[in-house]
Parts: structure tokens; sequence; C-alpha cells
């Protein structure tokens, strides 16, 4: 498994982290199937357990601390305020925002921030490249395209690209299906499945491009819906988010280029991936697995 030790938290954390990444692909199933996923969205798992217990239900908060086996609603805020706190001691270059409002209709609104620094130095220009919206449409869109060594699982049923950002703790994932279609992947992709994708990524030095997937995004978040009721109408909140891609400054550049170089060197073989259809990202840690944000990348 590509991993790192600086990422280090205590049970208690961990737990929480486990019940977080529980929760996000409850969230991505549902949003997924609750929607024509024609559009970008993102969120944060752990800033959504935190505001779930905003909704004036108390028959749902009861049923969602039984699913996820939360006994201690302040334990449990403490924690999430306790771990954003060690993401910044762990990278301070990776910046995490979340608030939450209640307008006068009583609706949930949450926003979210994270901001995250490539430090490649094909992500200080662009190329326009042709996306595949679907079968029908096709856009140009601005490209980066970096070469290095990175985690790469090419399955016969998606491709998987794995590149560390800020200093090396945390990366951001991308997983495009192949021969399916981005809804129907989302909707059944699990946990498990995304521990398989880590697990089978393996080290090799390629070029790849990849959209700039910073985007700002407004949208109704589908809750998981835990009632028996066949007539429950499932909970959302709104959320709007907004992901960015920090460019390198020079210095950052050259400290990271000779490293690189030397790979780049050594390599005598480099394979081209280009991520051209709808795909999922994932900034997680590379030690514990924990995702601080997923999202769809559909540029719609």
């Amino acid at each position: 498994m590509i991993g790192t030790s600086a990422e280090v938290f205590s049970e208690e954390h961990i737990s929480t982290l486990k019940k977080s990444n529980s929760l996000n692909f409850l969230l991505l199933n549902n949003s997924s199937s609750n929607s024509d996923s024609s559009y970008n969205f993102s969120f944060s798992p752990l800033g959504v357990l935190h505001s779930i217990y905003n909704i004036k239900d108390e028959n749902y908060i009861e049923l969602f601390n039984e699913k996820f086996d939360i006994s201690d609603t302040t334990f449990l805020f403490k924690n999430i305020l306790t771990i954003k706190t060690l993401i910044s001691e762990i990278d301070s270059t990776i910046k995490i925002g979340n608030s939450i409002t209640t307008n006068v209709s009583k609706e949930i609104s949450i926003s979210q921030k994270l901001e995250f620094p490539l430090v490649y130095e094909g992500i200080l220009k662009t190329r326009r490249l042709t996306f595949n919206v679907n079968e029908k449409e096709k856009k140009l869109i601005e490209y980066f395209t970096i070469k290095g060594n990175f985690g790469v699982c090419n399955d016969k049923s998606y491709l998987a690209f794995d590149i560390a950002i800020g200093n090396g703790n945390y990366s951001l994932l991308l997983i495009q299906p192949k021969d399916i279609d981005i809804k129907h992947f989302s909707s059944n992709l699990s946990e498990n499945d995304y521990k398989t994708i880590i697990e089978s990524l393996v080290e090799q030095m390629i070029t790849v491009s990849f959209p700039d997937i910073s985007n700002n995004s407004v949208y109704p978040l589908t809750l998981p819906n835990i009632s028996s009721d066949s007539t429950y109408k499932p909970k959302y909140l709104s959320i709007n988010s907004e992901i960015k891609i920090i460019k390198p400054t020079p210095a950052e550049l050259k400290m990271r280029k000779s490293n690189i170089d030397n790979q780049i060197q050594t390599s005598s073989k480099t394979e081209k991936f280009i991520y051209n259809n709808p795909f999922i990202y994932i900034i997680r840690g590379k030690s514990s697995n924990s995702i601080l944000t997923m999202g769809i990348f559909n540029n719609k």
C-alpha cells in the first residue's frame, strides 16, 4: 500500500474518521442515484457529519446515531474539531473551511472550501483539450499535464491515478470509469471498492493529463435514507462547495524539481494517460486513507 507514517491519529480519531468515510460513500451513492449526475459536485464528509445534527428531526438523528454507533455527540464534535486542527498541523498548505447557516425556511446550508497545492511544473501552465461530458457533448477545457512517479491502477473497469499534494502526507486520487457511465459507477462505488483501489496502486513513471478540477458548485446533497418507512422523504443539505488548486511558486518547484528529474532520468519507459471523461476525485490521507473531500468532475 502506498502511504506515509507522518499522518498519525489516535484510536478515537480513527474511529471518527471511519464513521466519516462510511458516511462519505452513502452520500456519494445517494446523491448519484437521486440526480442526473450531470454537474460537478463535491463535499467534505467530516463537515457533513458535523452539520447533520442541525436537522430539526429527532427521529432521523436517533436513527442516524444508531446506524453509526454514536452515543456522545459532544465527544464526536470535539473529535471532528481536533482532527481538523491535526490536519492543518500535518500539512499547513491544505486549507479547509466549513460553515453552517439556516435560512428563514429552516433549510440548512453548508459552505465548504478546500485549497491545496500541486507542486509540479505542469501545473504552471495549461492547454485546451477535449473533454467528453457525455456521448453527445464534448468541450474544450483547460488541462494540466505532468510527468513523474505516481500511484497507478489501470484496471479493466477504471483508471486510478494518485498524486501527492502539499507536503506529501495527502494525495489527490482520480478514478475514471471505462465502460460505464459516471452515474452508475458512482451510485455503486463502495468503501470496500475504495480500499481495493488504494491497495492496487503501483508506483510507476507516467505522463498524465487531467482537467483543472478547481470549481464552485451549489447543489442539494441527499442524506442517507435510514428509515424503514417507505413513504419517508430523504433529507438533504444545501451544499456550497469550492475546490481550488494552488499553483506552486518558483521556490517550491525548484525544491521538488531535482528529485523528479532524477526519477525521470532513471526511467526507461513512460506510459501516457488522459482523464477526458467524467471522473471521481478524492483528497485522502495517505496513511489513514481518511477522506477529506470527494467529488465528481463532469464539467457541466
